[in-house]
């Protein structure tokens, strides 16, 4: 009578290659062919075949096509042994090798491999198995080590590794950074006499970054190598950029030490490392770098200097025209003093998307700053009906959360199953099923997806983040409110009122209305959103009548702090 051996092997052979030269030169059929010697000479049945051309080791099995489907067919119980080349087909790190053969264990799997001497089917195989594992990530942690070396060798020796080279500079054939001579387009100026311009107005002229942004928009300047039909050189910005000079550019570019011929490599670098000082050619002399940098310290000292007055609303004011912040200045009156104003910062050429200066209005200091102020105290001392339907309010908003953290994590999934998607295409590419004009139009498309889908996580963290903050204000308020009558009562100071003001005010946003029907300046609309009473939007007297806003948290009875805005001359 025949006996039924109880436990029969099934095998399944796994292999993988990580790059598509690999793949080409077929050195994953040779893992396969040895595959079927190995289970002739030792009489195995092989009953599935699965090979990953060109899936990098450092992708988890469960994210691999055919990883995926040797998993899925594990847990079927199609195979109860997997046959490997070597240890590192599984993976490039020990935390995936060692990921993977627990899972498979877990389905009753045993991992034999056909080169190395482990079986995790007995206790030493599994042993050796932890050891080889640790042995292949050592061997990827090495090769990384050695580029890393490499790459800083290079830099050493002046090389440039990456990254956009520095206005007035551009790479040699060699590598090598070298001064731009060559005329920018439709100028008579290259990009090093562009820096040598501004180095010129800094330490000749005293002339603010602010003075200098003006004047090269004024000329034309184009602050980088844009797009005009030429090939553009390497390491420098075609697309994406705003075409103006902005103040920020120009002081960047002073205190680059670049200029004066010494470069600092990797101080950008995600990873910590050392810095290396490595000599460039210079556009400027030292003596003038030093210069430019006395002059940048003396206009800041200048600017705090002039700055004499405590603006209450500093930093809450938002432009509704071109969306950037208000800032503080000052006018000259017809009595001969000045006059304190809020001011757009998109007023001056080189800000906000508008082509020319941001038509805003000017905002009267004083004026706004009484009506936000006699608001904020009239809230703190009698909250009256608001504070009962922002509690009616604030039961309702406690599951707000709940759906935006849900619709978070969705998103989160989706985006990682965009970086699966775009393997699945290169798998696609190197078997050679589609071609790299198939590859690029989908790898843009998935890139639009996924930035789109990362948009919406920021809006959505933003929102959890908000509702929590204001969940947490509203169960202290009753508290809040008592410790700020308290200071008030106590100490009526700058610091105390601007505490308040940064406490109780959300936003303030200016909207001004563009003149029409023979009006020569714009009429403004200032809109106060309140943390947690009802905002009003104040008007000039000219306007007959004043819109009252919903606050985007409460919505609370009109109450008493509904006011007309006072008259004034806007600027």
């Amino acid at each position: 009578m025949a006996i039924t051996p109880q436990y029969q092997i099934r095998a399944a052979v796994y292999g993988r290659v990580s790059t598509e030269e690999q793949a080409e030169r077929g050195t994953i059929e040779n893992q396969l062919e040895f595959g079927r010697k190995y289970g002739d000479l030792h009489q195995i049945e092989i009953v599935r075949w699965y090979k990953d051309d060109g899936v990098s080791g450092t992708i988890p099995l469960e994210s691999r096509e055919e990883g995926a489907k040797l998993l899925e067919d594990a847990k079927k119980g199609v195979f109860n042994l997997l046959l490997i080349y070597r240890l590192d087909r599984l993976g490039r790190s020990a935390r995936i090798i060692l990921n993977a053969v627990h899972e498979l264990e877990q389905y009753g799997v045993k991992i034999r491999s056909m080169t190395e001497p482990f079986d995790t089917g007995d206790p030493n195989g599994r042993f050796l198995l932890t050891i080889l594992a640790g042995v292949a990530d050592l061997e990827r942690e090495t090769i990384l080590e050695r580029m890393w070396h490499g790459a800083n060798r290079a830099a050493r020796e002046g090389r440039w590794l990456g990254g956009i080279v520095p206005y007035g500079y551009r790479v040699n054939d060699e590598s090598y950074l070298e001064v731009n001579e060559e005329p920018l387009p439709g100028m008579d100026m290259s990009e090093a006499d562009v820096v040598r311009l501004i180095y010129r107005l800094t330490v000749e002229q005293k002339m603010s970054t602010v003075k200098i942004a003006d004047y090269l928009n004024a000329l034309g300047v184009p602050p980088s190598y844009t797009k005009d039909g030429r090939k553009v050189k390497r390491g420098k910005r075609q697309e994406n950029t705003a075409g103006i000079w902005r103040p920020s550019r120009i002081r960047n570019m002073i205190i680059n030490e670049t200029y004066k011929g010494i470069h600092h490599y990797g101080k950008r670098a995600s990873k910590e490392r050392d810095l290396i000082l490595r000599q460039v050619p210079a556009i400027v002399s030292e003596e003038v770098w030093d210069k430019a940098q006395l002059v940048l310290r003396e206009n800041q000292i200048e600017s705090m200097r002039n700055a004499k007055r405590q603006n209450l609303l500093r930093g809450l004011i938002r432009c509704g025209c071109c969306g950037l912040n208000y800032g503080a200045t000052r006018f000259p009156s017809s009595k001969g003093t000045h006059k304190p104003y809020y001011i757009c910062n998109g007023k001056t050429t080189y800000r906000g998307p508008y082509l020319g200066k941001c038509p805003s209005r000017n905002i009267p200091a004083e004026w706004i700053e009484k009506k936000v102020w006699d608001a904020c105290l009239a809230f703190i001392e009698n909250p009256g009906e608001a504070m009962k339907e922002l509690a009616a309010t604030m039961e309702t908003r406690s599951s707000c959360n709940e759906d935006y953290e849900a619709e978070r994590n969705l998103i989160m999934k989706a985006i990682e199953e965009k970086e699966i998607e775009k393997q699945s295409i290169l798998d696609l590419f190197r078997k050679k099923i589609i071609g790299s004009a198939d590859v690029e139009i989908q790898f843009k498309k998935i890139e639009q997806e996924k930035a789109s889908l990362q948009e919406r996580v920021k809006v959505l963290s933003e929102q959890i983040e908000e509702e929590q903050d204001l969940l947490k204000k509203f169960d202290n308020l009753q508290q809040l409110l008592a410790n700020l009558r308290e200071k008030l009562r106590n100490n009526d100071s700058f610091e105390v009122r601007r505490e308040i003001v940064k406490t109780l005010v959300k936003e303030i946003i200016i909207h001004s209305h563009l003149p029409n029907n023979g009006r020569k300046k714009p009429r403004a609309t200032v809109e106060v959103r309140y943390t947690f009473f009802k905002g009003v939007n104040h008007t000039d007297a000219r306007v007959a009548f004043i819109v009252r806003i919903r606050s985007p948290h409460v919505r609370a009875p009109l109450s008493k702090f509904t006011d007309i805005g006072a008259n004034y001359q806007g600027r």
